[in-house]
């Protein structure tokens, strides 16, 4: 199913976003310093790709529940979408993992 793969990443984003909006961890507790870590993340992320793409160490896969669209040559949006998440959730366990070690009860 073409797609596929973006629409699970689309939900587990959606899921991280309502654990952080529950418990207001990142982006919905500062709104600005959420977004400028997310981004990083994202940045960050993306270049390390970028890199490993004009290195030749991996190309755009070819499955059936790809999309087919990609962002630039070789990097398809479900990688945009994936590192997103992936900065996403690493922020939202990080504001989990600092409210835990500082000694409250709930993230």
């Amino acid at each position: 199913m073409r797609g596929a793969y973006l629409l699970v990443l689309l939900v587990a984003l959606g899921g991280v976003a309502a654990v952080d909006a529950r418990w207001r961890l990142v982006l919905a507790a500062d709104r600005r310093a959420g977004l400028v870590a997310v981004g990083a993340g994202v940045v960050l992320f993306l270049a390390w790709d970028a890199v490993a793409l004009a290195s030749g160490f991996y190309s755009r896969g070819g499955a059936d529940a790809l999309l087919g669209v990609d962002v630039l040559p070789r990097l398809p949006v479900e990688e945009v979408v994936f590192v997103t998440f992936l900065a996403y959730l690493a922020a939202v366990v990080h504001a989990v993992a600092s409210r835990l070690g500082a000694g409250r009860d709930e993230p």
